[in-house]
């Protein structure tokens, strides 16, 4: 089964996974850190993992983000 995200949640995961935080994440991409963490939060869901680093991980290892 492949995980399908959106372009603006891969553009986040990828962003996480090279360390920003959502601060720096809604700084870069022109929108609040309200809608980074409720994006973060969508995409724990899909992935059904609780932790930041868990989503990380678990969407490179499904191939969501390289």
């Amino acid at each position: 089964m492949s995980i399908q995200v959106t372009k603006r949640e891969k553009e986040i995961l990828e962003l996480m996974s090279a360390g920003k935080t959502a601060q720096e994440i809604a700084m870069i991409l022109g929108c609040s850190v309200h809608t980074v963490r409720t994006h973060i939060d969508a995409l724990k869901d899909i992935f059904a993992v609780y932790k930041d680093t868990a989503l990380v991980a678990a969407a490179l290892r499904k191939g969501v983000i390289d």
